[in-house]
């Protein structure tokens, strides 16, 4: 059996985080730093809606959270399980703060921007990551996630803030 997600795209926030670790990663601004935890976040939510909700998605803006708001709506009434809604209910945030999230990739973002971004949503995507995993019993993404989690916390403590 395949998983909705691909177990290797965890080791792009792992490579990460081990930059952010060796002082590769800073919080101030600097092009294309947060670039790899995009590219994690973006790649997680295709893989999620493709794979396990059957709804593509191709874009993260307005359109993109209206029809998730719909989707999430929809699997309400089928009482999906709440791990699956609160990943929804997260793309959704995505969604809305995705203008700020690339200015952090273009290195135009503040010192602030940077750990609101990895703190309050990165940490909780991960977490919320790890419970779905674990609610559909999908060990090995459980595991990436939660070492991901772990992994992160680590290298963002050791940022000078």
């Amino acid at each position: 059996m395949s998983l909705p997600i691909a177990p290797e795209l965890f080791d792009v926030l792992t490579e990460y985080a081990n930059n952010i670790a060796q002082g590769k990663v800073k919080a101030t601004p600097s092009l294309g730093a947060t670039s790899p935890a995009l590219t994690f976040c973006e790649n997680f939510y295709s893989q999620f809606f493709q794979n396990r909700l059957r709804k593509p998605i191709e874009h993260i803006n307005l359109a993109a959270k209206q029809s998730a708001v719909r989707l999430r709506l929809e699997l309400k009434e089928t009482k999906a399980p709440l791990a699956v809604i609160q990943l929804i209910t997260w793309f959704e945030k995505l969604c809305e703060i995705y203008p700020n999230v690339l200015a952090l990739s273009y290195g135009v973002a503040s010192k602030f921007a940077f750990f609101d971004f990895h703190e309050n949503y990165l940490l909780t995507l991960l977490e919320r990551t790890a419970a779905w995993a674990r609610v559909e019993k999908h060990a090995g993404l459980e595991e990436k996630a939660s070492a991901s989690l772990v992994q992160l916390k680590e290298a963002l403590h050791s940022i000078p803030r």
